[in-house]
């Protein structure tokens, strides 16, 4: 009886083993496959230092040390890279097996370079990178995000400028900025209260929904925008701005 017992107890151990393996190895969406310096995972409380082959999962929010730089490697083969001071958190990360069936991340700071993996779920397959400022959607492409740098480590997010630089394939970034003639904001000088006449100027305050409008503009290969408060025109892409400290790490591991 008491062998029994043992036996009985052994093959459920094996048994939640099974059951519970599976679900460890769903919540990973991918891995850290090249670290220059530190870096560090945050999900909820607990935090993490990386390292090679580092697992990382959904609502994972990922820091990049100072003199840093980051490779990640998703489930489908998509690869992201993230520049020194970048903080980026995964809020969408959709697999089916080996293939992406949707993926959204949250860049708060920083820079970010993707080569993303064309996938066989079509249109429904995306991949997004969100700012303050705008979200960059692509199918299946190589691109990069710029959105601040260590020298605007204390400027709101709301404020920064966005870049978007796309190297092969297409990218549409919908671009979130103030309508014309918002209440509150500064009137040109010399308009209607006439030249040298004092007038009150409304102080900053929060712009409502209805305030905002949504630019589209779609970038092919060799192009990039910039966003901000307005959205600039579309300019062939600076192959200079591409060879920065980042750029060079991104071309040393491709």
């Amino acid at each position: 009886m008491t062998g029994w017992l043992r036996s009985t107890a052994g093959a459920w151990g094996v048994l939640a083993a099974v059951l519970v393996l599976p679900g460890l190895a769903l919540a990973s969406i991918g891995k850290v496959s090249v670290l220059e310096g530190t870096a560090k995972r945050t999900n909820g409380e607990e935090t993490q230092a990386l390292e090679v082959g580092s697992e990382i999962e959904l609502n994972d929010t990922i820091e990049v040390g100072r003199d840093s730089n980051l490779k990640l490697t998703l489930t489908d083969e998509s690869v992201i890279m993230l520049a020194e001071g970048s903080r980026l958190t995964i809020d969408e990360a959709t697999f089916e097996g080996q293939e992406r069936r949707g993926f959204a991340a949250r860049l708060g700071f920083g820079k970010l370079w993707a080569k993303v993996k064309k996938a066989l779920g079509g249109s429904e397959a995306k991949f997004e990178v969100k700012t303050e400022r705008a979200v960059a959607g692509v199918r299946g492409t190589i691109f990069r995000v710029d959105y601040g740098d260590m020298a605007q480590a204390m400027v709101p997010a709301d404020k920064l400028r966005m870049v978007v630089r796309v190297v092969e394939g297409r990218v549409v970034v919908a671009a979130r900025v103030p309508r014309k003639g918002v209440p509150g904001q500064t009137p040109p000088a010399g308009g209607a209260a006439g030249k040298g006449e004092r007038h009150q100027v409304p102080g900053p305050r929060e712009i409502t929904q209805e305030e905002w409008e949504q630019r589209f503009i779609e970038l092919k290969a060799r192009q990039q925008v910039e966003v901000g408060e307005t959205v600039e025109l579309t300019k062939p892409l600076d192959q200079k701005a591409m060879r920065d400290r980042f750029g060079r790490f991104v071309e040393g591991h491709p």
